[in-house]
């Protein structure tokens, strides 16, 4: 069962072959490694890995690779630690570091993949690691997954250009989650209450949330909760919902043909005009316009 193919793998067992994966892409001519922009090496899609899928890298791997997990379990083992995996995490890996990750036979994982080198990706994706481990869970994972995941609709339709823009924003998004809990110093259980405040909001956007919701996931005080959450987020809950809500919309706009009307409805927005007038306010266009602009033209 053992398949040797898969580059820079010391093993690869597979009980499916390697055609496994529902959308894949490999750019034929790579970049020099000291590319000074962010380059794409390969990216997928599986819905359900195989049963039986073990990978085990060495240190001569030359690319940086993040994927975001959207159903199943499985186990990384990453500088001597093994972590469980699971739906909702964003898994980070840096260049030339020995690793191996499995996919659990009776809940195999979905997930969506990249991998990358250039710029100042090898030092970004250390300093990642090294601050957050190579699993990191809340809501930058709907940040991560939508920017990779309008790369490769821009790929499947044809379209080359914006990889680097789009590599870059994931590092962001991921730089600055990490900065926004090391500002506060927060102690590690009370970052794992915030995460999984952020986790049943990213859940729940359609819904009306309340602070008294949140405060009790979070396992505080009402008063302890608001206090907490300002100072680790820079706004009231309710704004950040808001937000989210934006997010949410926005990436909407550029990934599905939905109608505007019940992407606003979807996101609980009063009606349809306030959402109109939340986003012209907010990115100096109608979100027609800006579907129009960013939007993949076909096949979405």
């Amino acid at each position: 069962m053992e398949y040797s193919k898969m580059p820079n793998a010391e093993m690869f067992l597979c009980s499916e072959g390697a055609e496994f994966h529902d959308y894949y892409y490999e750019v034929s001519e790579s970049q020099p490694e000291d590319s000074l922009f962010y380059c794409m090496r390969r990216t997928g899609i599986v819905a359900k890995i195989p049963k039986v899928f073990y990978v085990e890298r060495n240190s001569m791997t030359a690319y940086c690779e993040i994927f975001c997990i959207f159903s199943g379990k499985g186990t990384l083992t990453f500088r001597n630690k093994a972590y469980p995996l699971r739906r909702g995490q964003i898994i980070v890996l840096p260049t030339y570091e020995g690793h191996n990750y499995a996919s659990d036979a009776a809940e195999p994982l979905g997930k969506s993949w990249i991998e990358f080198y250039g710029g100042d990706s090898q030092r970004i994706v250390k300093h990642i690691v090294d601050r957050q481990g190579p699993v990191i869970e809340g809501s930058v994972f709907s940040d991560v997954i939508s920017a990779l995941g309008i790369l490769q609709l821009r790929l499947m339709s044809g379209e080359t250009k914006g990889v680097s823009l789009s590599i870059y924003q994931m590092l962001l998004a991921l730089l600055e989650y990490e900065e926004r809990y090391a500002a506060v110093g927060l102690e590690p259980d009370v970052r794992e209450n915030f995460i999984r405040a952020e986790a049943y909001i990213e859940a729940r956007l359609q819904e009306p949330l309340r602070n008294e919701q949140l405060a009790n996931i979070c396992g505080l005080s009402l008063s302890y909760f608001l206090k907490q959450f300002k100072q680790v987020y820079g706004m009231t809950p309710q704004q950040y919902i808001m937000e989210r809500r934006f997010q949410r919309g926005r990436d909407l706009l550029v990934q599905t043909n939905k109608p505007i009307s019940e992407i606003a409805e979807k996101l609980s927005y009063c009606n349809t005009s306030h959402f109109i007038r939340q986003f012209r306010s907010r990115e100096g266009m109608s979100p027609a316009q800006y579907r129009k602009k960013y939007g993949i033209r076909s096949g979405y």
